[in-house]
């Protein structure tokens, strides 16, 4: 990877890809509990109800999108689809999906499901693995492009946060003018496969439907899906479900608890662009099986010690760590993928054995957590999650694949140059 990638029109227009998606997300998701509890008046219950289908029809999407890109390679059907999705954010939400949980509610939530499913659950991964591959198809680190997404997120949330207290709908509008600059990047970018540094985006032939079932065959997707569900699904667990609750209820008043936690959130997703953007670097030499050790062992470190401190300095400090583990986990992953599977495979493994993967392990064990958290306290609670965490990070010692390309990749790469 050249040091001048600062230099490459590729790199901007990822970064660009990666800027305007995640603000576009971040007007939309950033306070999108708040706008279901207190604009349209959901109860608890409904608003859980509609996380569970906005997560289980993503499942499906995740797979097509997976599968679909790795055949497209940098071709932009599926990314003019999300253009599209984005600029229809304020007609879609405001005009049908607000009225049918007002008056229809589980038409509202079939919608919600799909819209938002194609849109952003599902499409958050369909927009990273795409920059992931222009990246390598370029020769730059797709964290630094990544980071530009983070930026956009903290500064989107901010500017969010504004336009809620002035009317809700105010941040759909923003989310569809970002789609429209997103509709005019897709425009002006054309890839030239031809000028790749990478031979394997030069290989003429479209893969087949049986080359993607293959990736199901071997033992290593498997090896890497368990690593996922034991410790990114307990990790998103915790960071999600408990943490918040657990944070706040550390102090007198709850408000204040909210405050110093939104103020945390927003300084941890600016840390998280500045490590986005510096750890390729860390990978590359540590190696991409060791910095998954590294990110499990963050986490096991941060669940475990949330349950034997009571200061509220250090368990900020714990909640500012996340920066380190998610950073870490998404830049190791992808080059995991790119060393031990057939890098055009990337979008299929990525989206299958990593996004879905982790969100069926939040499906299975939340309920599970939960109920441990309400019986047994946060505690117990903790410290069982981060020695479960703990032993899939040493089963990710004993079992991950070792840092080299795999043999098929090898032949392919051979061929092509042939």
């Amino acid at each position: 990877m050249t040091t001048t990638f600062y230099k490459k029109p590729t790199y901007w227009f990822a970064s660009c890809y990666s800027f305007m998606y995640y603000a576009a997300g971040s007007f939309v998701f950033s306070f999108y509990a708040i706008w279901l509890s207190k604009e349209i008046g959901l109860t608890a219950k409904q608003t859980g109800i509609i996380y569970s289908f906005n997560y289980f029809i993503s499942l499906i999407i995740m797979i097509i999108y997976g599968v679909y890109q790795d055949k497209l390679v940098l071709k932009k059907h599926l990314i003019w689809f999300q253009s599209i999705i984005i600029t229809l954010a304020a007609p879609a939400l405001i005009y049908v999906y607000e009225p049918l949980l007002r008056h229809n509610f589980y038409f509202g939530v079939i919608f919600g499901s799909f819209f938002l499913g194609f849109g952003w659950v599902a499409g958050m991964g369909l927009i990273d693995s795409y920059c992931e591959k222009i990246s390598r198809a370029f020769g730059f680190e797709f964290g630094q492009c990544r980071t530009w997404g983070c930026i956009a997120y903290a500064v989107g949330t901010f500017i969010a946060g504004i336009l809620i207290s002035l009317n809700p709908h105010l941040n759909f509008w923003a989310a569809s003018i970002v789609g429209i600059c997103f509709m005019i990047l897709n425009l002006n970018f054309k890839p030239d496969l031809s000028q790749s540094s990478d031979v394997i985006f030069q290989k003429k032939d479209k893969l087949s439907f049986n080359e993607i079932l293959m990736v199901f065959t071997l033992k290593k997707f498997w090896i890497f899906v368990i690593y996922v569900l034991g410790t990114y699904s307990l990790y998103n667990i915790y960071d999600q479900q408990l943490f918040p609750v657990y944070f706040t209820q550390q102090f007198a008043d709850v408000n204040d608890g909210y405050r110093l936690y939104g103020i945390l959130n927003s300084f941890q997703v600016f840390l998280e662009a500045a490590v986005m953007f510096c750890v390729p670097f860390v990978v590359n030499r540590v190696g991409a099986k060791n910095a998954l050790i590294f990110a499990a062992f963050i986490s096991a470190s941060r669940i475990f010690l949330t349950g034997h401190v009571n200061s509220i300095a250090i368990i900020s400090v714990i909640k500012l760590m996340h920066c380190l583990e998610i950073s870490t986990i998404l830049v190791s992953v992808f080059k995991y993928i790119d060393i031990n599977f057939n890098a055009r495979l990337s979008a299929t493994v990525f989206l299958i054995g990593y996004q879905v993967a982790g969100s069926v392990g939040v499906i299975l064990f939340s309920t599970y957590v939960g109920q441990i958290y309400d019986t047994d306290g946060p505690a117990t609670t903790f410290n069982n999650l981060g020695l479960v965490v703990l032993g899939f990070m040493i089963f990710a010692i004993i079992f991950l694949s070792r840092d080299r390309k795999s043999t098929k990749q090898v032949e392919i790469k051979q061929e092509i140059t042939n």
